[in-house]
């Protein structure tokens, strides 16, 4: 049976946060990164076998959720968004949690605080955070308080070129829905995240419980041969973290290689996990 997606509005403090939801069973959580959306995992919904349910958030300031001027978007409250979301659409269980680049990021944090509730950690095409992964212009901006961000306008521009252009290029190779979500991101949203995800180096020593994650937890670091931006640099690095994980490569696509070839990897992975009430 082909699962389709619903859209699902979770009513928040500071605003509406939209999911994508298909399915019923085992979690599978799914974040996407800078820039993406919940639709960027629609691909995937189709390939996983019942009993799965697929919970993809657009992030709070990408896709269609809000994106109040006012927040920090930091790890801190994505973290805390991600809690409120499993609490209200899977709050019995265990939870796999699967990432893509930044995300991924963001679900690592998730099961480093959450082992015990963990069924399983795909961390896929994920760079490894570095101060120098951050442009300055977007250290700038994500440097500034909330309420000024109204005063960096040309600061922000500077950001929004590189982004229309890949915007323009993906048009051609990517479904209409991702690429559309991509244009929807709050650019100090994109900077916060990026900043405290991938160039805020004390996100380190969190990520540094995973060590301690059961190896009866599958793990899965899954990435591209041809990937420059999350490559076997960075992998090298996350496999200190994830010393049992199961590492896997597609074998061309690059950086965006599931939207390119298709989910199947990820989606075996998925499927490959034992659904356990007890777990």
């Amino acid at each position: 049976m082909v699962q389709t997606s619903e859209q699902v509005w979770l009513v928040r403090p500071w605003g509406r946060l939209s999911v994508w939801r298909s399915g019923v069973g085992l979690a599978v959580c799914a974040i996407h990164g800078l820039g993406g959306s919940g639709r960027y995992w629609s691909g995937l919904a189709p390939l996983l076998e019942p009993p799965r349910t697929l919970l993809a958030p657009d992030l709070a300031g990408f896709g269609q959720s809000d994106k109040p001027a006012s927040i920090r978007y930091n790890r801190q409250f994505h973290l805390a968004e991600l809690e409120n979301l499993l609490e209200q659409l899977a709050p019995d269980g265990p939870v796999v949690m699967i990432g893509h680049s930044a995300g991924a990021v963001l679900a690592a944090l998730w099961v480093a605080l959450h082992p015990d509730r963990t069924a399983g950690l795909a961390v896929i095409s994920a760079p490894y955070p570095n101060p120098g992964l951050m442009p300055d212009i977007a250290r700038q901006v994500a440097e500034r308080p909330p309420e000024d961000r109204g005063t960096v306008a040309p600061l922000l521009a500077r950001i929004v070129w590189p982004i229309l252009s890949k915007i323009a290029i993906a048009s051609r190779r990517f479904p209409a829905d991702v690429v559309h979500d991509f244009g929807r991101q709050s650019l100090g949203a994109r900077a916060d995240t990026m900043w405290s995800l991938l160039a805020d180096v004390s996100v380190l020593e969190q990520l540094g419980a995973l060590r301690d994650l059961p190896s009866s937890v599958p793990t899965l670091l899954l990435t591209a041969a041809d990937d420059r931006y999350a490559g076997q640099h960075a992998l090298d690095r996350w496999k200190r973290h994830l010393p049992n994980a199961e590492v896997r490569f597609a074998p061309s696509g690059g950086h965006q290689f599931l939207l390119r070839a298709g989910f199947e990897a990820v989606a075996g992975w998925i499927n490959s996990i034992p659904v356990r009430s007890d777990r």
